[in-house]
C-alpha cells in the first residue's frame, strides 16, 4: 500500500495534508496506520503494553514497534502517551530476539563424517537402489518414502565403514560381522553408546535393501537375521529398563507437575525464560493424552491443529511413521479440554486473555508452529522427549505405555482403544508397550474373578 492509499483512509482525512505525514518514511507510516486500525478494531482507547505487544506480534514484531515509536515522535513528540506502552512492549521483543535455542534446522555447512555420498556408492548398489525405487513407484512393493531414504543413508554409512577399514565394498559375512562390532561399540556425538533400537533399525534397513534388491544369497540374509536376533535380545533389556522407569513415574503427578510449572511462570523476570517454561509445561501436559511419537515439533496451527467446537483438534492428520501406508486412517486426536489451557498459554504468552481468539485465528491463518524458541526459531525434533527425560528420567515415548497402563486398568478389551490411540496395529506392539503394572493389575483382576467363582461353591 502506498502513501496516498494510506492517507486516503477515513481516519487520516483530517490530517491527510500534514507535511509530517507526507514526508514520513513509508515504513513508519505503515506501522502508525496499522496501530491505529488495531486500536479501532479492538476498542483500545488507551494503549497498554499488552495491546502494543499483541499488535506487534501480529504485524512485524520488533521492527514495527521501532517504526511506530519513530512515527509517534514525529507526530506527537516525546511526551506522547503511547510511547510508554510501545517501549514497554519493545523490551520483551528485544530480549527474546537475542535468545537462541537449539534449532531443528540442519547445519548449512554439514559435512559427512561417517557416511559416503550416494553417488560414491558402488555402481551395482546404485543400480539396486534405482530398481527398488522404480518398483516402489510402480506399486510393486509397498515401501514408504522415508524407509527408502533411510535405506539409502544406511548403505552410505555401511559403505563408509568398509572403505575406512580397507575392505571391499560388498555384502559379505565378514563385512556384516565387522560392521555389527563397530555399531555396537561406537559412541554418539554426546559420548553415549548407540541404543540397541538404533542399531537394530540400521540392520533392518540393510536387510530391506538385500531383500528388495533380490541380488544376495539366502546365506547372507540368514547371517543378517542372526545379527538382528542378538540386537533384539539387547533391545528387550532396554525395554525392561523403560518399564523400570515407568514404574518410577507416578502418573498422577504428571499433570500437577505441568500445572506447577505453568503457575510459576510469572516468577521469572526474563520474558524468554517465561516462554521456555510455558513450552516445558505444554510438553509435559499434552503428550500423555495424545501420544504422537516425535512429531510435536512439527505440528502447526491451521495445517494440523485447528480450534473447532471448543477444542483443539488434529485435522486430516496422519502419523508420520505410518502416513505413507495405504489404508491407514487419519489420526483422530485432539487436545483434551483439561489441558488445552497449556496451548492457550503458548498463544497468549504474557498478553491479555481478551486477545486469545484473535491469536488463535492468526495462528491458524499463518500456520504458527506449536513449539518455538523465544527468538521464533523451531525447536529440535526431540524437544518434547528431552523435557520428559529431564523431568521423569525417560523420553516421551513412555506416554504410549502410560496409555496402555490406564486402559488396561479398565479392562483388557479396552486396550483395543489404546491401540487406536497409540496408532498400533499389531498385538506385538500392544504387548511391548504394556507395562508391568498393567500386567499385574490384570493378574489381580483375574485372581479376584477366580476367587469369586470359588466363593460361589463355598458352602
Amino acid at each position: 500500500m502506498n502513501r496516498h492509499e494510506i492517507l486516503a483512509k477515513p481516519h487520516w482525512q483530517p490530517n491527510a495534508a500534514s507535511p509530517i505525514l507526507l514526508s514520513m518514511p513509508l515504513a513508519e507510516l505503515h506501522a502508525l496506520d496499522s496501530l491505529v486500525e488495531f486500536m479501532t478494531e479492538h476498542d483500545c482507547t488507551e494503549l497498554t503494553p499488552s495491546d502494543c505487544h499483541v499488535w506487534a506480534r501480529l504485524n512485524g514484531g520488533l521492527s514495527s514497534i521501532d517504526s511506530a515509536i519513530a512515527a509517534m515522535l514525529k507526530t506527537d513528540g516525546p511526551t506522547a502517551a503511547a510511547l510508554g506502552p510501545l517501549r514497554a512492549a519493545r523490551a520483551p521483543f528485544s530480549i527474546c530476539t537475542r535468545f537462541a535455542g537449539i534449532s531443528r534446522e540442519p547445519q548449512r555447512d554439514y559435512q559427512r563424517k561417517i557416511s559416503l555420498y550416494p553417488e560414491d556408492l558402488p555402481k551395482d548398489w546404485q543400480q539396486h537402489l534405482a530398481h527398488i525405487k522404480n518398483r516402489r513407484d510402480d506399486g510393486k512393493i509397498k515401501l514408504a518414502p522415508d524407509i527408502y531414504d533411510r535405506m539409502t543413508r544406511k548403505l552410505c554409512q555401511f559403505g563408509w565403514f568398509l572403505r575406512e577399514n580397507g575392505m571391499d565394498l560388498d555384502f559379505t559375512i565378514e563385512a556384516l560381522r565387522a560392521f555389527y562390532a563397530y555399531e555396537t561399540t561406537r559412541t554418539s556425538n554426546r559420548g553415549a553408546k548407540l541404543r540397541p533400537a538404533t542399531i537394530t533399525a540400521t540392520f533392518n534397513d540393510l536387510r530391506d535393501f538385500m531383500r528388495f534388491s533380490k541380488a544376495y544369497s539366502k546365506t547372507l540374509v540368514k547371517e543378517l537375521d542372526s545379527l538382528l536376533i542378538k540386537l533384539r535380545d539387547r533391545d528387550k533389556v532396554e525395554t525392561s529398563q523403560k518399564f523400570a522407569a515407568l514404574a518410577n513415574i507416578d502418573v498422577t503427578t504428571i499433570h500437577p507437575r505441568a500445572h506447577e510449572i505453568l503457575k510459576r511462570v510469572r516468577k521469572y523476570a526474563n520474558p524468554a525464560h517465561r516462554h521456555i517454561q510455558r513450552n516445558r509445561a505444554l510438553a509435559i501436559a499434552v503428550p500423555p493424552l495424545t501420544p504422537l511419537r516425535r512429531e510435536w515439533h512439527d505440528l502447526r496451527f491451521g495445517r494440523d491443529l485447528i480450534w473447532s467446537d471448543g477444542r483443539y483438534r488434529l485435522r486430516d492428520y496422519k502419523l508420520r511413521k505410518t502416513r505413507h501406508r495405504a489404508g491407514r486412517e487419519t489420526y483422530p486426536g485432539s487436545v483434551h479440554p483439561s489441558v488445552q489451557h497449556f496451548v492457550d498459554a503458548r498463544l497468549l504468552q504474557d498478553d491479555d486473555d481478551k486477545y486469545l481468539e484473535t491469536l488463535r485465528k492468526r495462528a491458524q491463518e499463518q500456520e504458527w508452529p506449536l513449539f518455538v524458541h523465544p527468538d521464533g526459531t523451531l525447536v529440535a525434533e526431540n524437544y518434547v522427549s528431552q523435557v520428559w527425560s529431564s523431568e521423569f528420567g525417560t523420553g516421551a515415548h513412555i506416554c504410549r505405555s502410560i496409555v496402555y497402563d490406564i486402559v488396561f486398568s479398565i479392562s483388557e478389551d479396552a486396550t483395543l482403544a489404546g491401540m487406536l490411540l497409540n496408532d498400533h496395529t499389531s498385538q506385538q506392539a500392544r504387548k511391548k508397550y504394556t507395562g508391568d503394572r498393567a500386567k499385574q493389575a490384570a493378574l489381580a483382576a483375574a485372581g479376584k474373578e477366580i476367587g469369586d467363582i470359588f466363593d460361589d461353591f463355598d458352602v
